[in-house]
This record gives structure tokens, C-alpha cells and sequence, in this order.
């Protein structure tokens, strides 16, 4: 007995001890399991973006266009963009077309515009796209060529009052957006100035809009051959825009409906003639300023564009959808004049001048710039 009895003292004692150990634990691992249901519960959730914590300047400066204007493009997108869920804490759709027109005018990268926003940049990953697409959707609500004959008419009035050339419904030219392009044929990318790129062929009427767009040829394509693979070259080869004509450099053929400089000029009227047709043509070199100071994410300087040439081609449609937005408001900015000058990489045409072509610029030299 004097053996047993403290043993079995000190055996209830551990066991007691045991328990209270045990009991602690679980205690701690109950108080844990409370704490990060709490944190959970409570998760601080960055403040977004919204339209109504910033003044109009602000709005204009960040997303470059009008808070009217973000409104009314939203309308138009927002079963596209906001979502399907119930809970709490979805991403809504303005919040959505917000931080994607930021990237557009910013050229950031996305963890720089997710965080202004205040999402996540794997958030902004998967809906950029989603928003690129619904603005898409909108391409011919905003970009169209005139075609009825009153419009063709005004058209060709408003050129004529720049410089005197008669009968002009459209300027045209390409402009390069710089990509990293696939390992697939990279070669087909890289331009005469040797970067990788895709090369966008516009056309713009008088008032810096656009009217027309192809964007799917890579950088090292020549202007002259996307246009003869346009669906607007055989559009004007039907007819379809009457005796109108469009205005290009010197990187494309003469054609009968398309005017081009005369190389080497000799005469006075040729000259006259040059000098119209440049002034007059000016008007796609301003747009593309204004199109690259106006969306940061088409200026090379800023860093090339990560995405697939699908996806490239995609953003330069929004930026110009965007654009015409901006245009429809008579929203004009400065435009650094960098991105305003004559871009001129391909060095020769891919076709001949034609001879109806020829003929029918020298009777309009004889006619309205002889003296």
C-alpha cells in the first residue's frame, strides 16, 4: 500500500495534467478556427473604381473620354459584362469596362491598372477579354463608310475645303502596333524597321473619324497588298462609292479611285497638285497621333503588347471604336506630334500604277491645278 498509493496519486495527476493539455489544445484550435472564419467573414475588400469619386477632369485625364459617354457605352455592354452571380463581392460590370479602358489609355501593365481599380490583376486577366469582345460587338455601330449619296456628297465637300481637291471620300494608310509576336513564323512580324508588329490599314473621313479598318496583316506585309485583299478594294472596283475617290501615299498603286503623289514633280500644276493632295491627306497622319496619344497601350514606347496577334488586332478595333466615341463628342486633344508624322516603312508598292488610273489624274491636274 505504501507503494500503490503514490502511484496512483501521481497517475491522476498526469492524467489530469493529460487532460488539461488536451483541452487547451482544443480550445486553440476552436479559438484559431473562429479567428479565420472572422478574417474570412470580414475580408477587407479594396476599394473599386467608381465614377462618381472622381470629377469630370479626373475622368477625362484617366479614361479619355466623358463620364457621359462611359455611361452610354455601358448601356450597351453591360449584359455582356456584369455578372451572372449573387455574391456579394462579383466584380460588376462598369467596374469591369472602367478598369479595361484604363488599360487601354494608359499602356500600363495589368497589376498597375487592376490595383487603381481595385481588383485583383488575375481578375483582370480573365475579363479583359470579355470586355475587348462586347466593345467588339459594336463595330459596325461605329465605324461604317458613307455609301448614300447625300452623305458621299457632304463628305467630299468638307475635304475639298481643305486644299482643293475635288471628290475625296476617305484617306488611307497603315500604321504599325507593336506586339511580341509567336515563335511561329516571327519572321513575318518584324518590319522594315525592325521591330515585330502588325501592320492596321485605316481609312478616316474629314473630321478625324474612322470609316474604315483591316487589322490582321503582321508588320512585315506591304500597305498596297492589305488593301488589295480588302474587302474595300473590291467595293470600290464595283462601284459601289460612285466617281469618289481615296487619297493615299506613295506606297500605294494609282488607281482610278484611289490618288496618289506624284514622285517627282515638274510642272507648276503638278506641284499645285502635290501640295493639295498632301494637305488633304494629312488628316490619317493626325488621327493616328491622336489615336496613339489618346491609348497608351498602341505606343511602342510603352512596352509592346503581350498578346496573340488575334488579340492585338482586337484592342486596335476598341481603340478605334473608342476613338469614334471620343470623336462623336467633338473631343479632340493635343496630340504629341511624334506619333502625328508620316509613318513610311514599306518602300515600294506592291502594284503598278494603272493606266486608267494615270489618265484620270492628269485630266484632274489640267482641270484644277493648271493655271
Amino acid at each position: 500500500m505504501d507503494i500503490e498509493l503514490p502511484l496512483l496519486i501521481l497517475y491522476k495527476i498526469r492524467t489530469s495534467r493529460l487532460s488539461q493539455n488536451k483541452e487547451q489544445q482544443r480550445s486553440g484550435r476552436n479559438a484559431a478556427r473562429k479567428r479565420r472564419v472572422y478574417l474570412r467573414n470580414e475580408r477587407k475588400f479594396p476599394n473599386r473604381v467608381n465614377l462618381l469619386d472622381l470629377n469630370e477632369d479626373e475622368i477625362k485625364a484617366r479614361y479619355r473620354l466623358s463620364s457621359e459617354a462611359i455611361q452610354s457605352l455601358f448601356e450597351k455592354v453591360k449584359e455582356n459584362l456584369n455578372p451572372k452571380t449573387e455574391r456579394s463581392h462579383a466584380i460588376p460590370g462598369i467596374v469591369k469596362l472602367l478598369c479595361a479602358l484604363h488599360f487601354f489609355t494608359s499602356g500600363s501593365f495589368q497589376n498597375s491598372v487592376s490595383t487603381a481599380g481595385g481588383i485583383t490583376q488575375s481578375s483582370f486577366s480573365r475579363f479583359l477579354f470579355q470586355v475587348i469582345q462586347a466593345i467588339v460587338n459594336l463595330y459596325k455601330e461605329y465605324i461604317s463608310f458613307p455609301n448614300d449619296p447625300a452623305s458621299l456628297r457632304a463628305v467630299k465637300q468638307s475635304f475639298m475645303s481643305v486644299a482643293g481637291f475635288p471628290n475625296i471620300i476617305g484617306a488611307i494608310d497603315c500604321t504599325h502596333v507593336a506586339l511580341s509576336p509567336p515563335s511561329e513564323n516571327e519572321y513575318i512580324y518584324r518590319n522594315e524597321k525592325h521591330f515585330h508588329s502588325l501592320n492596321m490599314q485605316v481609312v478616316v473621313s474629314h473630321n478625324m473619324k474612322i470609316i474604315d479598318v483591316v487589322a490582321k496583316f503582321p508588320g512585315s506585309t506591304e500597305d498596297s497588298y492589305i488593301l488589295s485583299q480588302s474587302g474595300l478594294h473590291q467595293r470600290f472596283e464595283n462601284g459601289e462609292f460612285g466617281s469618289g475617290w481615296l487619297l493615299g501615299d506613295s506606297m500605294y498603286g494609282l488607281k482610278p479611285w484611289l490618288m496618289t503623289p506624284i514622285n517627282n514633280p515638274k510642272t507648276r500644276a503638278e506641284k499645285k497638285y502635290n501640295h493639295a493632295h498632301s494637305a488633304t491627306r494629312s488628316v490619317i497622319d493626325r488621327t493616328f497621333g491622336m489615336l496613339k496619344t489618346r491609348f497608351g497601350c498602341l505606343d511602342k514606347s510603352k512596352g509592346v503588347l503581350l498578346y496573340s496577334p488575334e488579340k492585338v488586332c482586337k484592342i486596335f478595333f476598341v481603340c478605334c471604336i473608342l476613338h469614334n466615341i471620343a470623336m462623336n463628342e467633338n473631343d479632340y486633344m493635343d496630340i504629341n506630334e511624334e506619333y502625328a508624322q508620316h509613318e513610311e516603312i514599306n518602300a515600294e508598292p506592291f502594284e503598278d500604277d494603272t493606266e486608267e488610273g494615270v489618265v484620270l489624274r492628269d485630266k484632274l491636274i489640267l482641270e484644277h491645278f493648271s493655271d
